[in-house]
């Protein structure tokens, strides 16, 4: 049995299939571990009666003296009565992500997009073990994601870099952290409003539109700004339709935000049917449930109004874009919309609800009679023309009123 050099692992081939094992000749355990597509040195030792084997690194990362050094310690280590962390217990990429989702995730506000990456881009690291997975790894991942989404790639990396973070500090982990110096690719920050020649044709498309939960739950996002999971989770225990104002329990972190609603809106709420023992605002399937998936019926929407390229998120978009061009402050908007801002002006966000709410008024009053083009339908209430009732424009016949999102 040779010794383990440089030069030998060099010229071992690789295998076709399964894998094969160099082992060297004067440290016991110290080999390289040869695949179809990857040479890595590797130490093993019966520990508790148990095999253990831990990967040192892959060869080309790592040089046959750095890793017959890296072993040499940890056999030291074990004959002095020690057990080296890396070979005390296997931990895998799935109890990391497990122990994310329970104990950090639930603080993020973007803990859904999180739990969408991990679960579409990297369901099969589950079984990996932590020190397995290198900078290689999350650069191969990097640069193929980016090919088609650059932002959802770099949102795979952070959210790599933030895990393996708390893996180091949770003893999980030893050793740097392989997300650690990857660029990310540039991003172009979206810019898509409804532009004033739209919003009519969008008001037109949500008084067509068969679901009277999606229709209202699109109007609350485009006269309040709120977030999509903000508005599909509204409760009624959360509204004071008396005061004409909402608070938005930050259940994802931060503290509760309350919007004054906009009187238009208000109508429009009172008149939505309620189901008895279901809390939410916006109705969807089971007994107790909201509305999760409305895509499809934004889809019908958006088609008919034909701004295919505007997705949900830009009604809030929208909505910022209206009071910013109509004048408000940018501190005023920022409160508005809940932003988290280092800015100064942030000192001062503790505003009176009385001009939020006299901004949104006159802020719903553009959109609906400057963006709607409502007219004549003003004429058939007792509503004043400067004070549209929105359930004119937003309320089907009965007949038509389905509830499948």
């Amino acid at each position: 049995m040779p010794s383990l050099t440089q030069s030998l692992a060099e010229k071992t081939p690789h295998v076709p299939s399964g894998q094969a094992f160099v082992r060297d000749s004067e440290l016991p355990g110290f080999a390289l571990r040869v695949t179809k597509a990857s040479k890595s040195f590797v130490f093993e030792r019966r520990i508790h009666g148990r095999m253990r084997r831990v990967t040192l690194g892959r060869f080309g990362m790592l040089t046959a003296d750095q890793a017959r050094e890296e072993a040499s310690r940890m056999a030291a280590d074990i004959s002095q009565g020690t057990v080296p962390e890396r070979l005390r217990k296997r931990r895998t990429f799935g109890e990391l992500v497990d122990l994310y989702l329970e104990h950090h995730a639930p603080v993020k506000r973007s803990a859904r997009n999180d739990r969408a990456v991990l679960r579409n881009h990297l369901i099969g690291w589950r079984a990996r073990a932590l020190f397995e997975i290198t900078r290689q790894d999350l650069e191969r991942l990097h640069a193929e994601l980016g090919r088609t989404a650059p932002y959802q790639a770099n949102r795979a990396v952070a959210l790599l870099r933030k895990m393996f973070n708390l893996a180091l500090g949770w003893g999980m982990f030893v050793g740097e952290n392989p997300a650690t110096g990857i660029r990310f690719h540039p991003e172009e920050k979206r810019q898509r409003y409804l532009l004033p020649d739209e919003l009519p044709r969008v008001f037109e498309a949500l008084k067509e539109e068969r679901n009277e939960y999606a229709r209202a739950a699109f109007v609350t996002s485009i006269l309040t700004g709120a977030r999509r999971q903000e508005v599909l989770e509204m409760k009624w225990e959360d509204l004071n339709l008396d005061r004409a104002v909402w608070r938005v329990p930050q259940a994802i972190g931060g503290p509760a935000h309350t919007i004054p609603l906009p009187s238009q809106l208000v109508g429009l709420l009172q008149q939505l049917p309620k189901a008895e023992g279901n809390p939410h605002v916006f109705i969807g399937e089971g007994a107790k449930g909201h509305l999760v998936n409305v895509k499809r019926a934004w889809q019908r929407i958006r088609a008919k109004a034909a701004v295919t390229d505007v997705r949900i998120h830009d009604l809030r978009r929208t909505f910022g874009a209206w009071l910013a061009a109509s004048g408000e402050s940018l501190s005023l908007i920022g409160q508005v919309l809940n932003h988290r801002s280092p800015s100064t002006t942030a000192g001062y966000a503790l505003l009176k609800l009385d001009p939020i709410r006299e901004a949104l008024d006159r802020n719903a009053r553009r959109m609906v009679l400057g963006g709607g083009k409502i007219g004549p339908a003003f004429a058939k209430t007792k509503t004043s023309p400067l004070e549209p009732n929105p359930m004119l424009i937003l309320t089907t016949p009965e007949s038509k009123m389905k509830k499948d999102a």
